[in-house]
């Protein structure tokens, strides 16, 4: 038994304390609750302590904040939090339930092992990136029916994003001491100043845009575990309503920093993806980097004040103090290169239906480093309508007439814009049959100083038949087009012209070397940057 678990709760080591059969009951001591595994069922009890972010001496606070925690993490995971328990005193022994006395509550859990959270899975590399991609899809859509943030509250507001950044780079670089790296924690200020500053009109309008909500608070990798086939997040910041009161963008900003630091691009990079192909928000991306330094600045902080967390990358076994070394370092890094300018690049994938351009963008996107925005999906979102749904719209009718069509690409140009100005690469996946399309990205690369590259998809005309009856028979995909479809396109096509001055990448998807192909485009980049 840990010295601190109180003598008037012992009676809850012993297997008959449960409503439930208990063949042995396990105690975990974290900094501010006592955590009982009892094989099907975890039970968690504040322990009475007080810390500059928590008060928990009085028992009020202590149930106040088991129901807050109950409330909170139900959004995310209800399948996990089961209820709070009343602890009474039963014949001198504290029981869960029971008639007797109240003297404490706890949160009663499901049990999971310590082995299907993420940040484990991810050391061993037992999760694939398609895993990451799904959890951002349920992250955002869980986001959506989120609480925003009132109008007249400070939540989001940029001055008070700005004083909470100063603050905790100079609390990091206090502790930072320790691993001799205050002076690089200090010169990173400069850098997050002029973040904030460009970001300030940003941060504004996201609030005003209602993308300020009741989030997590606390979403990195420790925090989210597998359940059968999926990933849940748990453990919700319950004490501090300012850290989970946030940008959405700030949340996942979190995770895809923990993501980077422990040296798994592709898995955030599909995380990413999920996330923005279900919410649409790619303006998120313009501040994706702020949030991100700001929040590996916070786990730099933890590591430094010695909480114990795995390696990241799957490094081999260190003592706890230089575990805790190489964390910090690593999440420093990750605040760095956050801070640092990148030389995003703009990618075109056009075709006709049945090219291939999604199966292929799909594959490069991880490859690059790149969101990948997808033309199907956003005139859908454009037209209120989800991914797979069936418009029933005619060629050259509805939201596929010429305006409707124009306005998908003015869409799919702003969505560019956000990801590029963001720092981050991006491929536009699209048919880009008209001269008039690719001319406005053209445009949009020679504005921002952005290197272009169009991959033209091909296959010969009986795959492109084969595929596009197939798809449109399984109805799984956001595309809707069909053998007319097609016929359609291959007589309203527009060739590239010379005169066009684009960077062209012609490929057989049928039979391209998808590795071949990234680096021909990294080439194709550095001609172009270069010239």
């Amino acid at each position: 038994m840990s010295a601190s678990f109180p003598e008037h709760l012992a009676g809850l080591l012993r297997t008959g304390a449960y409503p439930h059969p208990v063949h042995e009951v396990r105690l975990v001591e974290t900094h501010v609750s006592w955590v009982l595994l009892t094989g099907e069922f975890a039970y968690k009890i504040k322990r009475p302590v007080c810390y500059p972010f928590v008060d928990l001496r009085s028992r009020e606070r202590r149930t106040w904040f088991c129901l807050e925690e109950l409330r909170l993490n139900r959004r995310f995971a209800p399948q996990l939090y089961v209820d709070v328990c009343a602890i009474t005193m039963v014949a001198g022994e504290a029981r869960i339930g029971g008639s007797g006395e109240l003297i404490e509550h706890a949160v009663k859990m499901r049990q999971f092992s310590r082995e299907e959270e993420l940040d484990t899975l991810l050391a061993h590399g037992r999760i694939e990136p398609a895993e990451l991609a799904a959890f951002g899809r349920q992250l955002a859509a869980i986001h959506s029916g989120l609480p925003v943030a009132e109008p007249g509250s400070a939540w989001g507001d940029p001055a008070s994003v700005r004083a909470a950044l100063s603050r905790n780079l100079e609390e990091c670089a206090q502790v930072a001491a320790v691993f001799a790296t205050a002076p690089a924690v200090q010169g990173l200020r400069p850098m997050l100043e002029r973040y904030l500053d460009a970001a300030a009109p940003w941060l504004t309008g996201r609030r005003l845009n209602g993308r300020v909500r009741e989030c997590h608070g606390d979403l990195h990798s420790g925090n989210i575990v597998r359940q059968g086939s999926h990933l849940t997040a748990f453990d919700c910041m319950e004490f501090e309503p300012a850290f989970r009161w946030i940008d959405v963008a700030e949340e996942i900003a979190f995770l895809l920093a923990d993501l980077e630091a422990r040296q798994c691009p592709r898995h955030a990079q599909a995380f990413l993806d999920g996330y923005l192909a279900q919410s649409g928000d790619y303006q998120a991306c313009r501040v994706l980097d702020l949030y991100k330094a700001h929040r590996a600045l916070v786990r730099a902080k933890v590591a430094a004040l010695g909480e114990p967390r795995p390696i990241p990358g799957g490094m081999p076994a260190a003592t706890a103090p230089e575990g805790a070394r190489l964390l910090h370092l690593a999440y420093l890094e990750c605040a760095r290169r956050a801070l640092s300018h990148k030389q995003p690049v703009l990618v075109l994938m056009s075709g006709l239906s049945g090219s291939g351009k999604t199966w292929l963008a799909t594959r490069l996107a991880p490859m690059l480093g790149s969101v990948h925005v997808r033309s199907d999906v956003e005139r859908k979102r454009l037209a209120g309508l989800s991914e797979h749904a069936r418009s029933g719209a005619s060629i050259g009718q509805g939201l596929y007439s010429r305006g409707f069509s124009t306005q998908v690409y003015e869409h799919l140009a702003s969505a560019a814009e956000h990801v590029l100005c963001g720092d981050y690469s991006v491929i536009v996946d699209a048919t880009f049959a008209r001269r008039d399309d690719r001319r406005r990205f053209g445009e949009l690369s020679r504005q921002l100083g952005v290197a272009l590259i169009l991959i033209h998809c091909r296959a010969p005309p009986d795959v492109l038949r084969s595929r596009v009856g197939q798809r449109y028979e399984q109805g799984t995909d956001a595309s809707e087009a069909d053998v007319a479809v097609l016929r359609w396109q291959q007589e309203h096509w527009d060739p590239i012209g010379a005169d066009e001055h684009l960077a062209v990448i012609e490929v057989e998807t049928a039979t391209v070397d998808i590795g071949a192909l990234a680096h021909r485009i990294v080439s194709a980049v550095v001609v172009n940057r270069s010239g």
